[in-house]
């Protein structure tokens, strides 16, 4: 994802748990392998809306707590970072 764009955070959680079931990850990979993009072990970025909400359906399907944040990746090194 390129930075200063708007990105889809697909975040979840499993009460209880340490992460999601293996085969959730095995899935999501074969589905939005290049759509989606890791960024810790909960928390993947979806460049559409459309990816972040099949995401989503995908994690409540496996049992998990799912929400979807729109936000701006902005490079972090930028000395100023402009208002939208």
């Amino acid at each position: 994802m390129r930075r200063d764009t708007e990105v889809y955070l697909v975040v979840w959680d499993k009460p209880g748990t340490r992460a999601a079931p293996g085969r959730f990850y095995r899935e999501m990979k074969d589905e939005f392998e290049g759509d989606v993009k890791f960024i810790q072990r909960s928390v993947y970025g979806a460049k559409t809306l459309g990816s972040a909400r099949e995401l989503a359906e995908l994690a409540k399907r496996y049992g998990l707590n799912v929400v979807v944040f729109r936000a701006v990746e902005i490079d972090a090194k930028a000395k100023h970072v402009p208002d939208k």
